[in-house]
């Protein structure tokens, strides 16, 4: 698989890149779910409703990776999501394409240094954000840029039949410019646009992902004073969490965990080859069954159950 940095460099030249390029849109959306979703479960005494921050922003990835499987298949490809090597392994340094990160990734509680880490997943292609590198490598926003180009210029076939997951707030993908209008959702909603926080992302209730870890970082609501912005609202409130380690001490659980996890992304890949409908009760049996694991200490294991013999 080509690296983010060879898609924007050397641009998108063929459908077979564009295909490769959606495919590695939906390895990026994935690779933060779990994270998020370690963080949203671990909450245990919220005074200020944090969880319902990074419920909002976890529920949006699981919309852009559902939309960027949308978009693979409008141009003729096969999202492959249910296999092992779809999932990232966690800590990672980097994200899939290659992207590096100067705090690891991992499957943590929703702590201060953890809220850091995903300010760092989130950060906007422009300022107020510092660059890890000097010169800074191609960022996810320059990524999305060039494949809003690659429809503009080369006008890919779409098949308006093509199999897709329903997303809310989101149409069909039946011409160039719906493809372009999905791809600004998914990249307004996660790090914003070059004058936000001003203008309101995703469904015009919000700010990017950026801004709304920001504020759980900084403890502070991020309001609009005349003209400007700043982190200087209402306080915030850490909540109180269960904190969790890797653990074999409980090998039924986790085995079902990961079970059910499994099933999820074979009935997931099945909505995109076959039109089947999304299994919404195994989306809520991973959510239990996390839960459970977290509450006893035990991280939650995002990897792949082979069948049973």
């Amino acid at each position: 698989m080509k690296t983010l940095r060879e898609y924007v460099e050397a641009r998108i030249l063929s459908p077979d890149d564009l295909k490769g390029a959606l495919r590695l849109a939906m390895r990026l959306e994935f690779a933060t779910i779990p994270p998020y979703l370690c963080a949203q479960w671990s909450v245990k005494h919220d005074p200020d409703r944090t969880e319902g921050v990074v419920h909002r922003v976890v529920s949006q990835e699981m919309y852009h990776f559902a939309l960027a499987g949308n978009l693979l298949t409008a141009v003729g490809g096969t999202p492959s999501v249910a296999h092992a090597d779809f999932l990232p392994v966690y800590p990672a340094n980097e994200l899939p394409g290659g992207i590096p990160q100067q705090l690891p990734i991992d499957l943590k509680p929703l702590v201060k240094d953890q809220i850091a880490v995903f300010m760092q997943i989130e950060h906007p292609d422009f300022p107020p954000v510092a660059r890890l590198e000097t010169p800074p490598p191609p960022t996810i926003g320059a990524f999305y840029d060039t494949i809003i180009e690659t429809f503009r210029e080369t006008c890919p076939g779409i098949d308006p039949d093509a199999h897709a997951v329903e997303v809310p707030f989101a149409g069909p993908i039946r011409t160039v410019a719906d493809a372009i209008e999905t791809i600004d959702r998914i990249k307004s909603e996660g790090e914003g646009l070059p004058d936000s926080p001003g203008s309101p992302t995703g469904e015009r209730t919000s700010h990017a992902h950026y801004y709304l870890y920001k504020e759980l970082y900084v403890g502070r609501r991020l309001i609009k004073t005349g003209d400007e912005w700043s982190f200087t609202g209402a306080p915030i409130t850490l909540p109180e969490v269960y904190h969790f380690e890797p653990s074999t001490a409980e090998p039924e659980l986790s085995l079902e965990f990961r079970r059910i996890l499994t099933r999820l992304l074979t009935d997931l890949e099945s909505c995109w080859t076959s039109g089947a409908a999304p299994n919404v009760p195994a989306m809520f049996e991973l959510k239990i069954a996390g839960q459970a694991l977290i509450k006893r200490g035990i991280r939650p294991e995002f990897t792949w159950a082979e069948a049973r013999a």
